[in-house]
């Protein structure tokens, strides 16, 4: 009879657990930060690459989801675990790859030692006449998600 009773306990309590969980992951995908387009390369949409996949497959973007507004400069670095071109140039830290003909840049802006902004710009055959670019910058869930008129490239 025990062991029914432990048995039965012991159910419940991984069913109320395992639904807890499941919960607050729910919550916590609404809570994350986002890639929100604020210039694209074709009527304000971007044509070869989407924000979700950014996300999933960018390790420099994964690295400016994880940075918080309130993040300074050092725990931005430990952060985005790569190396910054630019050492705090202009109350930034800066990231730019160029591979064959891709190109990333990635920016995160200062105010008052804390994170105010982070940007992050693609562009598909860099330098060439078919060039195609896209800026991102990422979005607090506080924040809309429309574009920003006053940023430019």
């Amino acid at each position: 009879m025990k062991k029914a009773i432990y048995l039965i306990v012991s159910i419940s309590l991984i069913f109320f657990f395992d639904n807890k969980v499941q919960a607050q992951r729910v919550e916590s995908s609404f809570d994350r930060p986002k890639l929100a387009l604020v210039k694209g390369d074709n009527n304000n949409s971007c044509s070869f690459i989407s924000a979700d996949l950014l996300e999933r497959a960018a390790d420099i973007v994964q690295g400016l989801l994880s940075v918080t507004p309130e993040d300074n400069e050092q725990q931005v670095r430990y952060k985005m675990r790569f190396a910054p071109d630019q050492p705090s140039a202009n109350n930034a830290l800066q990231w730019t790859a160029l591979a064959q003909r891709n190109y990333t840049k990635a920016v995160v802006y200062f105010g008052n030692n804390v994170v105010t902004r982070r940007t992050f710009t693609m562009a598909i055959n860099y330098n060439q006449p078919n060039q195609k670019q896209c800026l991102w910058e990422v979005r607090q869930p506080s924040q809309r998600l429309e574009a920003d008129p006053s940023v430019s490239q």
